[in-house]
């Protein structure tokens, strides 16, 4: 099965990259998670007792808002992937359940 990685960076003030995120599409109806990892430029000040690392509050909402566009992105790319490889692409959009469908 083909897989399909994004890649986008998160930049602040210039050309300070202060995250990288990524996500992996496979076509197979599943709902695609975003991961980020800290960038070059990363400013973690922190960590919280569950392990959460601090960063300053600016960033932190850039991160945010581009996990939102890159999670819409991914989204339309995975319906696109799952049309191609023949299943439903409104499983997508449900957390878990191209799994309960593919488990019947």
């Amino acid at each position: 099965m083909e897989k399909i990685v994004l890649l986008r960076e998160v930049v602040s003030d210039g050309d300070s990259q202060i995250a990288i995120l990524e996500t992996y599409l496979r076509g197979d109806g599943s709902t695609p998670m975003i991961q980020a990892m800290g960038g070059r430029d990363s400013n973690i000040i922190g960590y919280k007792d569950n392990g959460e690392p601090i960063i300053r509050q600016n960033e932190d909402e850039l991160i945010k808002t581009a996990k939102i566009k890159l999670m819409a992105e991914a989204i339309k790319e995975q319906k696109k992937l799952c049309v191609e490889n023949g299943v439903d692409p409104d499983l997508v959009n449900m957390i878990g359940l191209e799994k309960k469908v593919n488990n019947e």
